[in-house]
Formats: structure tokens, sequence, C-alpha cells
């Protein structure tokens, strides 16, 4: 691939080479036609001026230089050729008088003829001659401009080279950087056209500075959030080792399959929460439809939902929601609704409910998942959404990064996540709202299903 450097000295340079060329051409016929012209006019004012007698003329001669020669002929009234001023060319009489262009003596010529008392003069220039003559004057003309075109691809090699520097400047600032240096650019005095780069350059190393920390503090935390299920593993097993008999020893496994299963979901969590966190959530959209979505979630929780005899159920509109509704990621979306529904089922008691409504207003597609379990405070409603943050009080166990995930997702989808009290006054209700360009549905009356 051509460096920029290359490409502009190729099109400086080829474009005044070009220009030169053109300018030589346009110079060349417009020299041939002003030099024609004042042949033309020299032709005609030696054919009306020269004497007729043969004392008047010009003694006859052999050679002359071919670009002045001109050849005049005389015609008395009987048409005898009395007079020619070279025998080199000897031309036939134009048929009648004025301008005229003759064929002979392998040339070309223009002539010009004028009837003078009954004798004719004919005055004749070698067309080869005009063109060379031309030519000449406008190489004369264009000589300057050949001298200069050295001296100004210097010149374009010289600008072309200081006004890179900024850049070569830019790309060695950033070459002596080190991996773990991700401040933005030093603030110097930038071409125009170089600011937008710069700028765009510190936007990215700023935010991969943020992706950089908050890759750290989650590693840091998941180290630190792992390092107990862990501890915990080994004391079960070892008291799996120490126990007694076989009721103890049962009693024991059952509690290391329990803890085993904490941190087999805490480890799905965390890898969840990584992904989303690296920027899998913001993979291609594609239109996905948000209610089929959320049955394929609550057909994979119905056995856990029946064994603990809560009624988990769909609530949808009655307008035509089957179609693609929202533009997302459809695995992103599996997973948020997978976190709430996660969350509703672990934190209702059994023989409680638990509703998903879909429905679309008129900028907006709504979901909302409500529980009539314990709920969340209302002063601990804005710290859930940090990671590993678990209220207080909870006998049920979790990772503490459920509605993290939920938040990650929602932010990849530009929508919002809101708590509330459950439509009776106690439990959650998480909403979920989701923009969308242009209404697709309307919103309409609920029906479980």
């Amino acid at each position: 691939m051509r460096t920029i450097r290359s490409q502009l000295l190729l099109g400086l340079l080829g474009g005044t080479l070009t220009c030169t060329l053109v300018a030589g051409g346009a110079i060349y016929f417009k020299v041939l036609e002003e030099s024609n012209e004042l042949f033309d006019y020299q032709l005609r004012q030696m054919a009306t001026t020269l004497p007729t007698t043969q004392a008047g003329l010009p003694a006859l001669h052999q050679h002359g230089d071919p670009e002045e020669e001109v050849v005049i002929q005389v015609w008395d009234r009987s048409g005898r050729l009395g007079y020619v001023s070279t025998t080199a060319h000897v031309l036939p009489a134009a048929s009648r008088p004025g301008y005229a262009t003759l064929t002979g003596n392998d040339d070309t010529w223009r002539v010009y003829l004028a009837e003078r008392g009954g004798d004719r003069v004919q005055v004749a220039q070698s067309v080869s001659a005009r063109e060379e003559l031309a030519a000449r004057l406008a190489l004369r003309s264009l000589l300057p401009f050949l001298v200069m075109l050295p001296i100004l691809g210097g010149l374009i090699y010289a600008v072309v080279g200081r006004s890179l520097k900024p850049l070569t400047r830019l790309a060695q600032a950033l070459g002596r950087r080190s991996p773990s240096d991700l401040q933005p650019l030093a603030e110097r005095d930038e071409p125009p056209e170089l600011r937008p780069v710069v700028a765009a350059m510190d936007d990215l190393l700023l935010r991969l500075d943020h992706a950089l920390h908050s890759q750290r503090t989650f590693v840091a935390d998941a180290a630190h959030e792992l390092r107990t299920p862990l501890t915990a593993l080994q004391l079960q097993l070892q008291l799996a080792e120490r126990a007694g008999d076989d009721e103890q020893r049962a009693a024991a496994f059952t509690k290391l399959h329990q803890r085993l299963d904490r941190a087999i979901h805490l480890v799905q969590q965390l890898l969840t929460a990584a992904r989303q966190e690296g920027g899998t959530g913001e993979a291609a959209q594609v239109p996905v439809n948000l209610l089929e979505v959320a049955r394929a979630c609550i057909g994979e929780r119905y056995d856990q939902a029946s064994a603990k005899n809560i009624d988990l159920g769909i609530v949808e509109a009655e307008a035509d929601l089957d179609g693609p509704c929202l533009p997302g990621n459809a695995d992103g979306l599996r997973i948020l609704i997978g976190n709430l529904l996660d969350n509703a089922l672990r934190y209702t008691a059994p023989g409680g409910r638990i509703d998903v409504t879909i429905a679309q207003t008129e900028r907006e597609i709504v979901l909302q998942v409500a529980d009539d379990g314990i709920g969340i405070a209302p002063r601990e409603r804005d710290r859930v959404f940090d990671r590993f943050y678990r209220g207080a009080g909870h006998a049920e166990w979790g990772s503490g990064l459920g509605l993290s995930i939920v938040r990650s997702v929602a932010n990849a989808h530009r929508a919002t996540v809101a708590l509330g009290d459950g439509p009776t006054g106690r439990g959650l209700l998480v909403t979920v709202r989701f923009s969308v360009p242009d209404k697709t549905v309307g919103a309409g009356s609920s029906n479980r299903r």
C-alpha cells in the first residue's frame, strides 16, 4: 500500500506535469493560430504592394531559409510566368484571387493571389515552415515553465514533508508509550485536520482505560468472591471425610452438592458478566421477538417453578406481538429475562406468583417481571445493581451478579431498568423499557397464559 506521502507527491507532481503539458498544447495552438493570421497578413501585404515590373522585383535566388522563404510569382496579361523568386519552388496559380492552399513540390503552401492591372501576383509560404516556427515560439514560451518544473517539484516535496511532520510526531508519541500508559495525548498545537483524529484517539484511550480498570476490578472481585465458596467446598469435603457413619456422610455429601451447585452458579454468572462487560452484549443487533424469548425462558424454568408450586406465567398484549418487534441481541435478551426470572424464583415463597408482562406504547416496548416475594427495600434498590452486592437479611443464597448483568444487557440495548413494589404492594416489580424507532404494534389488554 502506498504511503500518504507518495500519494501526495505523485498526485501533485503528476498534476503539475499534466497541467504543464496541457498549457504547452494550448500555447502551441494559440501561437500557431496567431502566427498564421500574421503570416496571412504579410502575404496579402506583399502581394498588393510588390511592383509587377521586373526591375522592381527582388533578384532571383536559388536558396534561402525554408522557414522564412516566400515564393513570389508574377504572371502577365497573357498568362505567361514572367517572374519567380526561386526556381526551387514553382507553383501553379491559384484558381481565384485571395487566400488558398496549394500542394506542390512535396509540400503544402499557403498562397495569396492578387490581380493588378491585368497582371497576377502570387505570394506563397510553406505550411510546414509556419508550423515549425510556431512550435519554436511555443517552446520559447514554455521554456520558463520547463525550467521551473524541477524547482516546483522540490518545493512540493519539501512542503509535503513539512505538512506530514505533525502526523509523524503523533505516531512517535504513541510509539513511545508503554502498554499501561492510557492517558490522553498531551495538548499541542495540532493542525485542524489532525484534531478529530487526536480527539477520537483520546476518547478511545479513555474508554480503553475504563475497560481495563473495570476488568481489573472485576477480576479482583471475582477472585475474592470465589475464595469463599471454594473454601466452603474444601471444609465440607473434610467434614464428609471425617463422617462417623453413613447418615452423617450422606448429610455431608448433600451439603457438598448444594455448595457445589452454588459455586457452579457463581462461575456461570461470572462468565456471563465478563461477556457482557467485554462487549459481547453489543453484538450486531437483529429483529428479536421479545415475546418468544420470554416464552423460552419461562419454559426452561417451568420445572423449577412447579417444584416450589409457584404460578409462573406471561401476561401478553392482545395486539399483534408475533412479529419481530425489537432490534437487539437475542442471547443478551435471553440472559436479561433469565436472570430476572431466576431472582424472582429464588426470593418468592412456595405458592407464590410471578407474572411477566410485555406491552408496547407509542415509542417503547415495556418488559415487566412482578413477584410477590420478599422484595427489595427502597434504600437498597440503587445498590443492588452493583456487582456482588446482596441485601442484608436474605436467607436465600445468590451471587450478587444477577441485576448487575441485567443492567449491562439493558445498557447494551439502550434500555432503562427500574425497580418498584409488586402489584399487590409486596414483592418486586422490575420494569425494563426499550426504545424503538417506529411503532410496530399497539398496547392491548392483558391476557394471562
